[in-house]
């Protein structure tokens, strides 16, 4: 059934407002499974089949006027493994309303990605994969970034020679109601280039959560060298505000860390691609520093169906406890303290 025929159904059931027609309404998806071995460098060494950020969802748009064209969203997070969404509320991934112009930009309301996460889009080699960037640009004692905020607020500029600016706002990043003194607001920004070959974004993100009140800036930088063979480089420097005890250390204010790595992707054939790169985490806390390495093949049947084998590794100091599998999956069982954390993966994704 194409998606024009099952439009028609949803709207004769009634499952989809009718009005809807009058836009160019798309339904689309994605299915992205593995099956891997995850081994933690002490007791745990286990089969896992996971759901890697697979979703579902369905978007429209329609013009009202020159310049003038309303858009929507709505995605939800499907774990095709499990059922263990079925206990999580609707839309829970890029869900937004707004409008556009080429002229004079996007301007959306809604819960969706920040620029700040969007910006390591040409250092991104293994996105929502084992050996994901996020497992080391992510960490609790680090920072929680690469997030989407509730209630958001975001305005992107017309491209002025491939250069375009993003600005977000979040007045209140958790619940539906601002707290009492909006603890809990933050703001992200980024700007972006495209210039054929050449792609790259400069961002800078702050969260005020009344606890560490994280901030961090990324440069992320991307070049196609030959029609086969794509380079990215990535530098992340973070701080964050806290005083607890982590790992047998006390933990004082303005804690500093720095993320940097190179990777590629080279094209094998039409059809297959060796894609690689190396992570390096510095971080102020006392033996906390972690390496991340990652090597994968991809066999893509076409643009939509993908096939890949990884295998990944984080070389953790004795207080770091990070995994190169904890990022974007459903099955994601915890690191040890110093040990090496090893993963190999088969995976498949399907966009629809």
């Amino acid at each position: 059934m194409n998606r024009k025929h099952l439009l028609t159904s949803l709207i004769a059931s009634g499952l989809v407002v009718p009005a809807l027609a009058a836009a160019d309404w798309t339904l689309y998806g994605r299915a992205h499974l593995s099956a891997d071995i995850l081994d933690d460098g002490a007791d745990y060494n286990e089969f896992n089949v996971s759901s890697k950020s697979s979703r579902l969802g369905f978007k429209g748009e329609r013009e009202f006027r020159e310049q003038l064209v309303g858009m929507f969203q709505i995605e939800q997070q499907v774990d095709f493994d499990t059922d263990d969404d079925k206990e999580l509320g609707f839309a829970t991934r890029d869900t937004f309303v707004g409008l556009r112009g080429d002229q004079w930009g996007m301007l959306r309301v809604g819960k969706f990605d920040t620029p700040f996460k969007r910006a390591r889009g040409p250092a991104n080699f293994f996105g929502d994969q084992v050996g994901d960037m996020r497992n080391l640009t992510r960490t609790n004692a680090h920072g929680r970034y690469d997030e989407r905020f509730n209630n958001s607020i975001h305005y992107q500029t017309p491209s002025f020679g491939g250069l375009t600016w993003n600005i977000q706002y979040s007045n209140e990043t958790s619940d539906a109601t601002t707290g009492d003194g909006a603890e809990n607001k933050a703001y992200s920004t980024s700007l972006n280039l495209s210039m054929g070959d050449l792609t790259g974004a400069l961002a800078y993100e702050k969260q005020e959560n009344g606890a560490n009140d994280p901030d961090a800036w990324r440069l992320a930088v991307g070049y196609r060298i030959t029609p086969a063979f794509r380079v990215g480089a990535f530098y992340q420097n973070s701080e964050v505000d806290n005083t607890r005890t982590v790992g047998g250390n006390l933990v004082t204010p303005d804690i500093e860390a720095d993320v940097y790595g190179l990777g590629g992707q080279f094209r094998l054939t039409p059809s297959m691609y060796l894609n690689g790169h190396v992570f390096q985490l510095d971080s102020d806390l006392d033996d906390a520093d972690a390496t991340m390495y990652a090597l994968g093949l991809e066999y893509r049947l076409d643009s939509d169906l993908r096939f890949y084998g990884n295998i990944a590794m984080v070389d953790n100091d004795d207080t770091s406890a990070l995994t190169p599998w904890g990022a974007a999956r459903s099955a994601r069982p915890g690191g040890t303290e110093g040990e090496n954390a090893t993963a190999l993966s088969i995976g498949m994704r399907y966009d629809f």
